[in-house]
């Protein structure tokens, strides 16, 4: 039992290393429009955003195979459960939202390094960082975050629910920090994000789509909906 934990965390540490260095090459796209933003560079960012998201699902897909991890194809068909799961999990994540720009606002709490770098961006291409955050960031994120990642540390040998509750914490964690850095509330915020995707994943029976559509759901609903 020992030794099996003990492979359990290092492939927790192995898998938390690859998904940052994952996630940080993922977001190269937005670097190419940052520059100046026209057609062509949207052309060229949208167009390595499409084959970045083809080759992350080929990750996922491969680790998924080697590591006997069940999941769900692009074309599996979609049933009332997993509609259900997207728009309770939007829900939610958009409730943590609400919940959290008021904290921010009776605390004075300071906003992220990576709120503050998305506000910007925002303001200065709304259109491309709309696509970024509603469409192309989610599938490249929950692609990388939640499906390598589990199927990663999940293997057929770590399906109990101990291990399966552990992933979803570190998941979480590792997401909210990237997302947020060291400030404690925005931490919290990001984290509880992340692990509501990861038991989102986990409902849905590993269906990469489930958490993809939910991402895009929540990230369109923060945007509408909750006060910056």
């Amino acid at each position: 039992m020992l030794q099996k934990n003990l492979r359990f965390i290092g492939n927790l540490l192995i898998v938390s290393v690859l998904s940052v260095i994952i996630v940080n090459i993922s977001s190269l796209p937005v670097y190419i429009y940052l520059i100046t933003a026209n057609w062509f560079t949207l052309l060229v960012s949208f167009s390595l955003y499409a084959v970045i998201i083809v080759f992350l699902y080929n990750i996922y897909k491969t680790t998924a195979e080697l590591r006997q991890f069940d999941f769900r194809p692009w074309r599996a068909r979609l049933n009332k459960r997993a509609l259900l799961l997207m728009v309770i999990g939007a829900v939610i994540i958009v409730a943590l939202a609400f919940g959290y720009a008021k904290l921010t606002a009776v605390w004075h709490i300071t906003e992220s390094g990576n709120e503050r770098a998305l506000d910007l961006l925002l303001r200065k291409n709304p259109v491309a960082m709309t696509l970024d955050a509603v469409i192309f960031g989610p599938i490249a994120e929950e692609l990388s975050f939640r499906g390598f990642f589990f199927s990663y540390v999940l293997s057929d040998q770590y399906l109990d629910r101990e291990y399966q509750a552990a992933t979803i914490v570190i998941n979480g964690l590792l997401f909210g920090y990237l997302h947020s850095g060291n400030s404690l509330v925005p931490l919290a915020y990001y984290t509880l994000f992340g692990m509501v995707l990861g038991t989102i994943y986990l409902l849905s029976k590993h269906d990469i789509r489930v958490n993809s559509v939910t991402h895009m759901l929540a990230n369109l609903g923060i945007l509408w909906l909750v006060p910056s």
